[in-house]
């Protein structure tokens, strides 16, 4: 919620041919892939956010989330600066439940705010500006970021364009299930093999016909999806990479 922390970025059995069978018995476990280049459809593309947020200090003095003000995305740096100058230069920062208690800095302290967010520096990669600026006995935090994220791909399985291809060789958690009423079949972890038909995560591996359906975020997320007959919502295969950060060793060894 705050500017400092981003909290952010959710049977029956498949039919036997071109679909998600157990693929160990008939097509062996799916070798691992050499790194795989790169597809045209997996750019990027840059999201600028802004985040606003008040502070208060905690019993050992240091700045602590109290609550947030605003956070917007935006396509270009120069609209995210000049939309947080035109949000400073207001002066209207609310603060309370439902953000309905407004507050409101005189005009020489919005001055002092715009100046110290104008001289504020970041890493200048995924921390644009960053200002953490006093107001009483709480602070403003004002903060611009930027992440680079790839735009969504559908395809087929065989497609050089698959989703899941980006993955390969990455620690991913799988989730098997069926979608509405998200009903979780199977879970497993690991890092991704693939194949020219098949998906390995430990020792959980899949084959899936050359026209299945694939939707995903390249570098982030895929999904398979299996058609299980008419009148019947279809069988999805999850791959989500899971973050250096946020690895948990329960999912990458496995039920």
């Amino acid at each position: 919620m705050s500017a400092i922390t981003r909290t952010n970025s959710r049977g029956d059995t498949p039919d036997r041919e071109g679909t998600g069978r157990d693929a160990r018995t008939e097509y062996g476990r799916a070798e691992q892939s050499p790194a795989l280049p790169t597809h045209p459809s997996w750019r990027f593309q840059d999201h600028f956010e802004l985040w606003a947020d008040w502070l208060e200090r905690n019993s050992a003095g240091h700045w602590q989330p109290h609550q947030s003000v605003m956070q917007r995305t935006f396509r270009t740096r120069e609209e995210t600066l000049l939309h947080a100058e035109r949000f400073i230069t207001r002066g209207d920062f609310p603060m309370g439940r439902g953000n309905a208690t407004p507050v409101t800095l005189l005009r020489n302290r919005r001055e002092s705010l715009l100046a110290a967010f104008r001289e504020a520096e970041g890493d200048g990669v995924t921390l644009i500006r960053e200002v953490i600026f006093p107001v009483g006995e709480y602070a403003l935090s004002m903060k611009v970021t930027r992440e680079r994220v790839a735009e969504p791909v559908r395809t087929t399985f065989s497609s050089a364009a698959n989703p899941l291809r980006s993955l390969a060789g990455q620690p991913v958690k799988l989730t098997v299930l069926i979608e509405h009423p998200y009903d979780v079949l199977e879970r497993a972890g690991g890092h991704l093999n693939l194949g020219d038909r098949a998906a390995q995560v430990g020792a959980h591996t899949q084959e899936f016909a050359a026209g299945t359906a694939v939707t995903g975020v390249p570098y982030r997320h895929a999904t398979v999806s299996v058609p299980r007959g008419l009148l019947k919502k279809p069988l999805l295969y999850r791959y989500e990479v899971v973050e250096p950060d946020l690895e948990d060793t329960s999912l990458l060894t496995g039920p």
